[in-house]
């Protein structure tokens, strides 16, 4: 079908993209070769050679296609497209699987291992499939429940890169707890300090008040014990006097 357009089918977009480096070799060896090998289409979507058909626009050249229909195992073909590529490390191979694992015929709810949430494979099969350990499905799982699944197939994130981001988000949390602690201690310290030196004007005050009224009663104290001097001292006069 001439100028026939098409998307990309999201089993194809799993396996992540080609390079520019490499997509511009493909180019070029479309270029001086012709299509090789055919676009593999289902309905209006590339489910393998969507780089061959990127090309293809590229030069203004209309891509070879081949349908396949569309109760076919789509899982499975692009699997083995795909999946056992030399350049795809174990953890993309086991991302790969499990999300399009996803797409597979009435997705066998009934396999999927007590609790599980990922993938309608067991632990098992799928180690199986991408050849790889059941620990490294087990671990591709975890991500994939954490919202990594696709950075982890197409290998824009590793195992280890996420599992490093989530240490720093965990430490920085505990730095921010941490300030927020300290900085909780430190406005609970400043109106303590607030508070005493409240309390120690207030003491002022009363100390002040205190020793005007000792001064005050000193000078009362003097008073009356002059007075009672004097009367003393008159009294004694006119006795003296009598006799």
């Amino acid at each position: 079908m001439a100028n026939r357009e098409f998307n990309r089918h999201h089993l194809s977009s799993l396996c992540g993209d080609m390079d520019a480096e490499s997509f511009n070799a493909l180019v070029q060896d479309i270029r001086d070769q012709g299509q090789l090998e055919p676009i593999d289409v289902v309905a209006d979507e590339v489910l393998d050679g969507w780089h061959r058909y990127r090309a293809c626009r590229v030069l203004e050249i209309e891509p070879t296609t081949r349908d396949l229909p569309e109760e076919s195992d789509l899982a499975a073909y692009v699997l083995g497209k795909n999946a056992h590529r030399r350049h795809m490390t174990a953890e993309r191979r086991a991302a790969v699987v499990l999300l399009a694992a996803e797409w597979m015929p009435a997705h066998r709810p009934a396999a999927k291992e007590k609790g599980d949430t990922v993938s309608p494979l067991s632990n098992d099969a799928a180690a199986a499939r991408a050849g790889v350990s059941k620990r490294t499905i087990q671990r591709v799982k975890a991500q994939i429940q954490a919202g990594h699944g696709e950075a982890l197939a197409t290998g824009s994130e590793t195992l280890r890169s996420l599992v490093a981001k989530a240490r720093k988000a965990t430490a920085a949390e505990g730095r921010e707890d941490a300030g927020k602690a300290e900085g909780g201690e430190e406005v609970q310290g400043r109106s303590k300090v607030a508070e005493l030196r409240k309390e120690v004007a207030f003491l002022k005050t009363e100390i002040a008040k205190r020793d005007t009224r000792i001064a005050a009663l000193m000078g009362e104290v003097e008073r009356l014990t002059l007075e009672r001097d004097e009367l003393t001292a008159g009294g004694c006069l006119g006795v003296s006097s009598g006799h």
